[in-house]
């Protein structure tokens, strides 16, 4: 299965790209994973909140696939322990899923037409993250999901 963080927004600070970049070369070791920044439309600063997500909604849906596996992260999303996520992963893989996306929104969320294409939506807490510290719990999650998975010591049970 290949695993891809998507997110709308701007590139990430140094501290969270090296960060993200840590995360990354450990879950090289157990799955294919990208990280793509989905870059904010330019005249978003002229539409209104609806108008804007839209317009981003139009933008995901061409760049999705019809088999990809769409994870929403949404604060109305259904929240998961770890072990619940490497569960997740696990059943997601055993019904061979090629490919999952997990994506975060702009900055005023995602589009009902976007949450409707999601097979899953995903809560990570109900307190707001900022965009760039999400990207970087995201790759940190599915390493610890993984080390759970491959009963490594990352993940203290």
């Amino acid at each position: 299965m290949k695993i891809q963080l998507w997110s709308i927004g701007k590139e990430n600070d140094p501290y969270i790209r090296e960060g993200i970049a840590v995360f990354q070369k450990r879950l090289q070791h157990y799955v294919d994973f990208e990280l793509r920044l989905i870059p904010t439309l330019k005249q978003a600063a002229s539409l209104s909140i609806p108008e804007l997500k839209k317009q981003e909604a139009r933008m995901l849906l061409e760049l999705l696939q019809p088999q990809d596996y769409l994870v929403a992260l949404d604060e109305h999303g259904k929240m998961m322990t770890t072990l619940e996520f490497a569960g997740f992963l696990q059943q997601r893989t055993n019904a061979g899923t090629r490919q999952l996306i997990l994506l975060i929104g702009g900055a005023f969320g995602l589009d009902a037409s976007i949450l409707q294409r999601a097979q899953y939506k995903l809560s990570l807490s109900p307190l707001t993250f900022p965009h760039q510290l999400v990207r970087l719990i995201m790759t940190e999650q599915l390493y610890r999901a993984y080390s759970v998975l491959h009963n490594e010591k990352y993940h203290h049970q």
